[in-house]
């Protein structure tokens, strides 16, 4: 009854605690120590808990009772006798040192941290990974933010880490994996920052490195991932096998968990029951897992392990994926600023903004997605204005001065939200945009984690393109110059070694027909809708055919499906030319801060280089943008690094500077005349929108282009 009242939703919240509190206290008249010593143990923790969460009566008594009630249980739950309850009382009794009024507050803080250590000599990452990781991150922030003793702090938040890696959320009920990846933000966020108060940045950039490898093997962890590549039947059959039996594993210590937790009445001999042997068995298991991968899948499928288990990269790495005159710029939000990685071959330096900035940036995002959702024409008409305001926010052109002048090539990792931002187009001091900085061009990577994996192989051939024309739905208006875009792109391409498939025959079956001729292209060029989903990120999608409406979302090609199918290692450029393909995650209050979208899918499949659109782009502008791209991108040496980041900006400064008498030239020419005729023959009424389409851009003087709404949304992602 005391466990309900401290539950309750219903009724005020200050009155349940004292009924819980009654509760409690009723039960341990029946329950003496003498009489029922594990059960008076029990409901002195959960006194203790309650007194520590009252709202009435003095705050400083209500701690000093929650200590003495944990106190008085750990004098029956030994850590031979009941080593998780040990613990579990010990973290609590941490809880109430940190919070405690009286005494002297540096004491406290002592009595804190010894009870946590002690918490976590049993709560161990692999044995409790959800109770480690709140211990754990208990003593982190009770050592960073309190006491300025950055080692313990990343002692706390290591072991924190260490369990939320090991913790496989879908094991658990909906709510739980909430807190626990919200609780893992905050690890991740601590470490970075103590490691950067001890002056060790090399490390504090590894950690940043490993929060985002670690959202995207928790993202995929039940898909049913195969690795690609000549791998023996005998070893599918294995990695089979170690994965049922892990699953199994974990959904039983699961029950046994929360059999433990439900206030079901166990004998003393069930309660002494050490848990900590069952947990052997799924290390065990765990470890056989990874022996397989690391010995028998990797030489084939170095890019398999990845979605797997979280690896670490460090700085020397790092270093050695670039040359000396490429830089990379990795972003990462925290709690409290604004950072920035600046990675040369010569060494590394950090910039870190102030709180105020951090939250301008949190306002910034919010404005900006409201805008987008609610109000597009304010969003492109302001979009000027925003970009020259974030870059006030983020001190872009403070950042440029940690730049060497000889490095002319910049790889941008973006963090969180400001992967739905152009940061290659942001305005400089100067009047140039960022990416003017930089002759070799500026693009994008995830992480370096995917810059290691997509360098990992040269694709020299460029010569088979597969494309996707405007796949029939009955619920979405074809793109209007998806024909006339794809005409132009193909006609850089020999006849012979092309695949258009359009219209209605444009579904996931086609695709899955002719897997092969997908697999063996060099380019693959998707015209069509594309979706991200905000609630859950691997359902985001390329929408294909569906004409009669039937096949609702399983019409698609999702996410999960391309990490799970697709084997790209022949293809050089992926393309979307879709709506908001290249937008990820972003909601400002979202419990994860990882990005995880369609660019990186398609380069873990093998690509290595994506080419997609943050927003809704108008269709003249995109059909004129891929022409221009196709068209130099033929002319160049495609094996070259960075070759298609450099191709896109310059396609981008053309079509910003691209003046309303060179439109008029396009035009009028007699070839584009012909090709609308084309492209358009089975619709005349979609010709004339493009026609009008067209007539508009003449008459916005001198430049019709020249709005970041038309140029800046594209970006290439890969090397």
């Amino acid at each position: 009854l005391g466990n309900a009242y401290s539950q309750r939703i219903l009724g005020e919240r200050a009155e349940n605690l004292e009924l819980a509190i009654a509760a409690y206290n009723q039960s341990l008249e029946v329950r003496t120590r003498d009489a029922f010593p594990s059960e008076w143990a029990r409901s002195q923790n959960n006194l203790g808990i309650a007194y520590d969460s009252r709202i009435r009566g003095e705050k400083a008594e209500n701690l000093e009772l929650a200590i003495a009630a944990y106190n008085q249980s750990l004098e029956i739950y030994t850590r031979e006798d009941f080593p998780q309850d040990w613990a579990r009382s010990q973290n609590n009794l941490g809880n109430a040192y940190r919070h405690r009024i009286r005494g002297e507050w540096a004491d406290n803080l002592k009595l804190a941290i010894a009870a946590y250590n002690l918490s976590l000599e049993v709560y161990t990452p692999t044995a409790f990974p959800v109770d480690c990781l709140r211990t754990g991150r208990n003593l982190g922030h009770t050592a960073n933010l309190l006491i300025e003793d950055w080692e313990t702090a990343i002692k706390g938040y290591n072991l924190a880490i260490e369990a939320v890696e090991n913790t496989r959320l879908q094991a658990l009920n909906p709510q739980r994996q909430q807190e626990i990846l919200s609780d893992a933000m905050d690890v991740y966020h601590g470490i970075v920052q103590s490691y950067l108060n001890l002056n060790q940045k090399d490390r504090a950039l590894e950690y940043v490195e490993r929060s985002k490898t670690r959202y995207l093997v928790q993202l995929l962890t039940d898909r049913d991932i195969y690795p690609k590549g000549n791998i023996p039947q005998t070893i599918i059959t294995k990695l089979d096998r170690l994965r049922r039996a892990i699953i199994g594993e974990e959904q039983q210590l699961a029950i046994q968990e929360q059999t433990r937790n439900s206030g079901v009445i166990l004998t003393l001999d069930e309660q002494k029951q050490p848990i900590l042997n069952d947990y052997t068995h799924l290390n065990h298991l765990k470890q056989e897992l990874n022996q397989l991968i690391d010995r028998k899948i990797t030489p084939i499928d170095p890019t398999f392990s990845l979605t797997q288990k979280v690896q670490t990269i460090p700085l020397t790495e790092i270093q050695s994926l670039i040359d000396q005159q490429t830089v990379i710029l990795e972003w990462y939000i925290s709690g409290d600023s604004i950072m920035a990685f600046v990675v040369t071959s010569q060494g590394l330096k950090v910039w870190q903004s102030s709180t105020t900035d951090r939250d301008k940036l949190i306002n910034f995002i919010k404005d900006y997605r409201e805008a987008y959702e609610n109000n597009k024409t304010e969003w492109i008409n302001n979009l000027n204005s925003r970009l020259n305001q974030l870059s006030e926010i983020i001190h872009i052109d403070e950042l440029l001065e940690l730049i060497p002048q000889d490095c002319d090539r910049l790889i941008i990792i973006p963090h969180w939200f400001l992967h739905i931002i152009p940061l290659h187009c942001l305005p400089l001091q100067n009047g140039q945009f960022l990416y003017q900085r930089f002759s070799k061009g500026v693009g994008y990577i995830p992480s370096c984690q995917l810059l290691k994996l997509v360098k990992l192989s040269q694709r020299e051939n460029f010569d088979r393109l597969f494309a996707i024309k405007n796949p029939t739905r009955k619920d979405l208006k074809p793109l209007l110059g998806a024909n006339i875009e794809i005409e132009r792109i193909s006609q850089g391409f020999d006849p012979e070694k092309i695949i258009i498939i359009g219209e209605s025959e444009a579904s996931e079956q086609t695709l899955e027909n002719r897997r092969q001729e997908l697999q063996a292209s060099h380019c693959i060029h998707f015209s069509c809708h594309g979706k991200f989903d905000n609630k859950s990120p691997r359902d985001s999608a390329l929408m294909l055919a569906d004409p009669e409406g039937n096949l609702g979302e399983s019409a698609n090609l999702t996410l999960a499906e391309v990490f799970e199918k697709l084997d790209l290692r022949e293809c050089r450029l992926v393309t979307f030319s879709a709506c908001e393909s290249g937008i990820i995650e972003s909601k400002a209050d979202s419990i994860s801060d990882e990005y995880v979208g369609l660019p990186s899918g398609f380069l873990f499949a093998g690509s290595s280089s994506v080419v997609s659109t943050l927003w809704t782009v108008d269709p003249l502008a995109t059909t004129l943008f891929m022409t221009k791209f196709y068209h130099d991108l033929k002319r160049i040496s495609i094996q070259d690094q960075g070759s298609i980041a450099i191709v896109l900006n310059n396609t981008q400064t053309w079509l910003r500077t691209l003046t309303s008498k060179k439109l008029v030239r396009i035009k009028n020419n007699s070839e584009f005349q012909k090709l609308l005729i084309e492209a358009f023959a089975d619709n005349k009424r979609d010709r004339n929108k493009f026609k009008d389409l067209l007539e508009a851009a003449v008459k916005r003087q001198p430049y019709p282009f020249e709005s970041p709404y038309y140029w800046t949304a594209f970006i290439a992602t890969g090397v």
